[in-house]
């Protein structure tokens, strides 16, 4: 009797609650076992010693493929034979992933207050992660043990039924999620707002940014975001039900409005670039510029495609990074309009999906760099590197659903010349979508042969790349040379990857998005039959599959290279995850769904977050954009005319070597060197499209002076070479490069940096056997830093033209800039020793000068963080005593430097290295600077004393 009653009880709750938690209780479970699994998997990882690197791809690929289509067939398999178990199995996965998240949690809160900070995070965190495994584990033998016993079951059934329903495990489960990743955002034990959830809304200062008016700003404007996402979702409902021609057209009106938006209002008029990620796609497309043939001894590591976008766009306008990041920009709008594109076509309620579609752009442009970044900056993080699998995905989700369809096809195609990365990933698509769709349909045959068409329609571009280069240039592409930059770029590469530091969490949301996804296509496979999900199977495999691979793919960028903020990389393809879910919840809700209620209400807090974070970042008056709504309200250029008038002064400001009022553009160093370089060969080469140029690394260690040097002069290398630093990075391409027998001409130029010892192995082989092949003659008019010869080949007749050795004098710019930075050097050092009382001991970032009362000088400060003299500097107080470390110091002028340096008030000792025994009294002569400046260690550490001693 008993029994019966809760049986009713619980029918009622499933009336009231909706169907949809029965057919999602499989997917949640799964959810739950994946990271009982997971947490499983990182103990023994670390148990067994595995590296870093390894452990991170490991648990990620298991997260997104292998554990949830287990556990889904698991749950799956015992909800048909035995259900009671099954119902059983799945309280079982819930309450133990909540008993996990929320003891995670705990452990977290406890670390921000623990001394050990996140040293104990780590241990205790895995410790957490061990006992749940094995807790889960022992409970589960325990269970399966007493499963045995007369009336166990039925008592389990009564007991699930009245304390465990659907409902309640939902919700238990989401919260615990909810609550964990708000803890776990990133552990800061240092942060007195507890993490960037909420520190980012608090100024590091009083009266910093940001302040009060703005916050209240951001939140007015976000408030008014949702709302109008609400109101369309209300709206589109009601003409459903009254209006539904009148609902199409304005959804269609919709998409073409958002389509606009999203390019127009998402350009960035700054053109700001980082010159050595930009590089990797300039170098090689100068190279093709100046007759190079792509593949054969042309290449970058992000592959033909991104080269071809910025070659265009050099024949389009004079070669610069802003050219180039016009170009990139390009890829990056077309990226957005083909995301809008599939928002429409994978959510019901079209209007409010592609209007919190543009909301969700919003977030992924405030989103780099924590909000201080710029995502046009470097050319490798959407539209350049992806834009061909978010366009496959475009393609499989048309209304039609067709396999084949001529997008489809041209993606595949589009994707064979664009990158190995694209390649893998797209085909990854498109195969992952025909396999499941015929193994749903049980049509094995008919997937032999979509499998047979889709490598067809993906090898053709090879293919034709192969054919176009034998017709060009007689001989087909070194794929093999290409492919050796993945040697370098891989998720397990030293080079390039960055361990994960176990602090930052906020990307488990991306995971959790993709486990859900791939189990729900995967239980649609093996359960094409029973369940309600059936009649939404279309939906999963044309939308979320394609979202679910392409979300993996892009958040496999942060599990190969562990910097916090590149995990908005994967924010988009999320978004194809997260709001057409989102929305269907909330529509349940509106219809009186009690528990859909309660997750759209936790949705709308999640977005409510990030569009005030997004105002408040993008719109602030010193945002790192120039959008077009900066440019009309802080510039005054509304009109056409003018935006493209101040596209035209930042192009021929940065062709002019005109310092730019950006953190990414060439530090001023490298500038002066790069000016007198394209001065120098500008005068002595005439009409020669081809120079030697040799001028070695920057002051960041890259070899990349003499490409930027050449761009600015629109001219190019004498040797095959695109870009000096990949150029070098890969052992095949170098051999290739310097296997031709380049020899210059009698009366040619040859521009080397006089300080040799900066270049690297390429430029170095190239000067030591341009020496051997002739003689080299210095002309008049070189600097301190750069000298031109006139080459004489050995055995040819004497050149008439006059050179000779001479002295020469630092030219006035670069003379300027040194003696500025000193003087910037000791205005901050005069500040710190006038704050002293006020300053902490331990490592003293900008916010914490700040809060000391220390003014900076802005050259000082790039971005939030300290530089000087074109690279890092680091701050440590102990007691009186401080110490600034600079790192990647000027090596060229490092002996100018360091006598006026060793001589600055407070000073007291100065060293080239960390090492206490190689430290220097002071002050230094030139004499003392030679011996030191010759190790070349390009780190110059000061020791000053706080103290007043005058």
């Amino acid at each position: 009797m008993t029994f019966t009653v809760h049986e009713h009880r619980y029918e009622a709750v499933r009336q009231r609650s909706g169907a949809w938690l029965d057919d999602v209780a499989p997917l949640l479970s799964s959810a739950a076992l994946t990271l009982l699994g997971l947490l499983f998997e990182i103990a023994l990882a670390k148990r067994l010693g595995i590296a870093p690197q390894l452990r991170t791809m490991l648990v990620f690929i298991s997260g997104i493929s292998v554990l949830p289509i287990c556990t889904v067939t698991l749950q799956y398999w015992l909800d048909r034979r035995l259900p009671t178990t099954g119902r059983l199995l799945e309280a079982a996965n819930v309450w133990c992933s909540v008993a996990a998240l929320v003891s995670l949690a705990l452990v977290g809160l406890a670390a921000w207050a623990n001394k050990e900070g996140v040293e104990f995070w780590r241990r205790a965190a895995l410790h957490v992660a061990e006992v749940s495994a094995v807790g889960y584990v022992v409970l589960i033998a325990g269970l399966l043990s007493a499963c045995g016993r007369e009336g166990f079951l039925d008592r389990a059934r009564a007991f699930i039924t009245r304390w465990s329903s659907r409902s309640t495990q939902t919700i238990a489960l989401v919260f615990a999620f909810a609550a964990a990743l708000i803890v776990l955002f990133r552990i800061e034990p240092g942060n007195r707002h507890f993490n960037p959830i909420f520190s980012l809304f608090f100024p590091t200062v009083p009266g910093g940014f940001p302040d009060q008016s703005s916050l209240l700003l951001a939140i007015l404007n976000a408030g008014l975001l949702v709302a109008v996402g609400a109101s369309l979702l209300i709206l589109e409902r009601r003409l459903a039900a009254t209006h539904p021609a009148r609902l199409r057209s304005a959804q269609r009106a919709a998409l073409a409005v958002a389509l606009v938006a999203s390019t127009v209002l998402s350009f960035d008029f700054s053109l700001a670039g980082d010159a050595f990620h930009y590089m990797t796609v300039v170098g090689p497309a100068l190279h093709l510029l100046h007759g190079g043939t792509l593949m054969v001894d042309t290449f970058s590591q992000y592959g033909p495609g991104p080269v071809l976008v910025t070659y265009f766009a050099f024949r389009l306008g004079p070669p610069s990074f802003a050219v180039a990041n016009i170009g990139i920009q390009l890829c990056n709008l077309v990226f957005y309009g083909l995301f809008i594109v599939a928002l429409w076509q994978s959510s019901r309620t079209r209007m409010s999906a592609v209007w919190f579609g543009l909301v969700f752009i919003l977030f992924w442009l405030s989103g780099w760099d924590n909000g201080h970044g710029n995502v046009n900056t470097v050319p490798s993080v959407l539209g350049a590197r992806y834009l061909p699998i978010l366009l496959m995905a475009v393609g499989l989700g048309a209304r039609r659903g067709a396999r084949h369809s001529p997008l489809v096809l041209l993606a595949g195609f589009l994707s064979g010349l664009w990158s190995i990365e694209a390649f893998i990933g797209t085909f990854a698509l498109y195969a992952g979508s025909l396999s499941l769709r015929n193994f749903r349909d049980r049509s094995y045959a008919r997937l032999a042969k979509d499998l047979a068409i889709a490598a067809l329609s993906m090898f053709s571009g090879p293919a034709a790349l192969s054919m176009g280069t034998l017709l060009a240039a007689g001989s087909w592409p070194a794929f093999n040379i290409y492919l050796s930059f993945l040697s370098s770029y891989n998720p397990l590469a030293q080079f390039w990857s960055v361990p994960f530091d176990a602090a930052f969490w906020g990307w488990i949301p991306i995971l959790a998005a993709v486990t859900v996804a791939v189990a729900g296509c995967w239980l649609l496979v093996i359960d094409n039959k029973r369940s309600s999900l059936q009649a939404k199977s279309d939906i999963w495999q044309r939308h979320a599959l394609p979202a679910a691979i392409l979300t993996a793919i892009t958040g496999a960028y942060f599990a190969g290279r562990s910097v916090d903020f590149t995990v908005v990389i994967a924010l988009l393809p999320f978004a194809l995850l997260f709001l057409p879910a989102s929305l269907w919840l909330a529509g349940l809700a509106l219809g009186g769904d009690r528990v859909a209620a309660i997750l759209t209400a936790l949705a709308t807090v999640l977005v409510f977050w990030a569009s005030i974070f997004s105002c408040l970042y993008v719109f602030q008056a010193d945002s790192p954009y120039a959008l077009l709504l900066h440019e009309c309200r802080d510039h005054d250029r509304c009109t056409p005319a003018a935006l493209r008038q101040s596209l035209s002064e930042t192009v021929n400001g940065e062709t002019a070597l005109r310092s730019r009022n950006n953190s990414w553009s060439l530090p001023d160093y490298d500038r002066a060197i790069v000016a007198e370089a394209k001065s120098l060969i500008e005068r002595f080469s005439g009409n020669s499209t081809k120079v030697t140029v040799l001028l070695g690394e920057s002051s960041d260690g890259w070899q990349m002076l003499s490409d930027i040097a050449l761009m600015y002069a629109n001219k190019w290398h004498t040797w095959p070479r695109s870009f000096t630093f990949s150029d070098e990075l890969v052992p095949a391409l170098l051999t290739r490069i310097l296997s031709h027998e380049v020899t210059p001409g009698t009366g040619d130029v040859v521009v080397v940096r006089r300080d040799d010892a900066s270049l690297g192995t390429l430029e170095r082989t190239i000067l030591d056997r341009t020496r051997r092949s002739g003689s080299l003659c210095e002309l008049r008019g070189s600097t301190r830093e750069i000298v031109v010869y006139r080459f004489q080949r050995a055995g040819d007749p004497q050149s008439p033209d006059a050179c000779r050795e001479q002295d020469v004098k630092m030219t006035s710019d670069l003379a300027d800039r040194l003696s500025g930075s000193v003087a910037e050097l000791t205005s901050l050092i005069e500040g710190l020793r006038a704050a002293r009382s006020a300053l902490p001991d331990g490592p003293l970032d900008l916010p914490a000068l700040e809060r000391a009362g220390v003014t900076v000088p802005p050259n000082l400060v790039s971005g939030r963080r300290l530089v000087s003299f074109s690279g890092p500097m680091f701050l440590m107080k102990s007691g009186s005593r401080l110490t600034i470390d600079l790192f990647a110091f000027p090596r060229a002028a490092c002996q100018q430097l360091l006598p006026p340096i060793s001589a600055l008030p407070g000073v007291v000792r100065i060293g080239i290295n960390a090492t206490v025994a190689d430290e220097q009294s002071v002050p230094l002569s030139q004499a003392q600077a030679q011996p030191l400046c010759a190790q070349n260690t390009r780190q110059l550490r000061i020791i000053v004393d706080l103290r007043d001693r005058s």
